[in-house]
């Protein structure tokens, strides 16, 4: 057997599961530890697992623990059962940076400020991941696994974690070979087809860094009147891109022409063209 420096978590330690979301990545429980006393998530992958799938999960969440910064969501443990493999991280009370940016009723107004340390948090924790030996890509990037603590600092969730999004989703019904909606949307153009083989790149987060600053400065859903993911992907290969006039983007918004600068460098066609963090 492997043995793995990372703690590992009986199912029995986590009493009155509590279902929280369905995503790409399996099933999301809240908890509370039984000897910590802490509230924890659960992020499940549950039926039977090959050995050869398991001992893979297990070495990306040990990659996953030693990923330890300020801006990145905690992997306190492992919940390794017969059953199901778990990932046990930290609970973040104010859930997703999705759910500030668009549930308006709940967060009529997010100051300027906030969106601004909330956007630089997220670059810190991106370049930390890229900075890693070796570098460790996001490739999934997006307002839903940016998760927000109970001061609203950033936790980056979901990074390295390519394996365990393959077995997800071939466990769930709703498999299809376009990767979900929600993913093209901040999906740079030169990965849209499996097929031809661009090397990873630290480029790929950029594209996505730059749908989200949009999204947060504007406070819309990106491509929200598209229906078809293909329709996304067809507009972006030809080079459109999300709207950055003042319909969009407040005239208000501080630095407006320097953010709008950094958007369009982020999003550029050529991945060569785009910053680093």
């Amino acid at each position: 057997a492997i043995s793995y420096a990372l703690p590992s978590i009986p199912s029995n330690k986590l009493p009155d599961l509590r279902f929280i979301s369905r995503g790409a990545y399996g099933t999301v429980s809240a908890a509370r530890h039984a000897d910590w006393r802490v509230p924890v998530a659960l992020k499940c992958l549950q039926g039977p697992l090959l050995d050869s799938d398991r001992n893979h999960l297990l070495k990306e969440a040990e990659i996953l623990h030693k990923a330890r910064f300020s801006y990145i969501l905690p992997i306190l443990g492992i919940c390794n059962e017969p059953e199901f493999l778990g990932i046990v991280t930290e609970y973040m009370t104010n859930g997703s940076l999705n759910q500030l940016l668009h549930e308006k009723d709940v967060y009529p107004d997010i100051p300027w400020c906030l969106r601004f340390r909330i956007l630089y948090e997220i670059a810190l924790g991106v370049n930390y991941l890229h900075n890693m030996n070796p570098p460790l890509l996001h490739h999934d990037l997006k307002t839903q696994n940016i998760l927000l603590d109970d001061e609203f600092h950033v936790k980056i969730a979901d990074f390295g974690m390519s394996k365990w999004r393959v077995i997800s989703m071939s466990q769930s019904r709703s498999e299809t070979s376009l990767p979900e909606g929600g993913t093209i949307i901040y999906m740079p153009p030169e990965d849209y087809n499996p097929s031809q083989k661009t090397r990873t790149s630290v480029k790929h987060d950029i594209y996505s860094y730059a749908i989200i600053m949009w999204e947060v400065m504007s406070r819309k859903q990106p491509f929200e009147e598209v229906i078809n993911p293909l329709q996304i992907m067809y507009s972006v290969s030809q080079g459109q891109r999300l709207d950055l006039s003042e319909e969009s983007l407040s005239m208000d918004i501080p630095h407006r022409a320097l953010i709008i600068r950094l958007i369009r460098s982020g999003w550029a066609q050529d991945p060569d063209e785009r910053p680093s963090f």
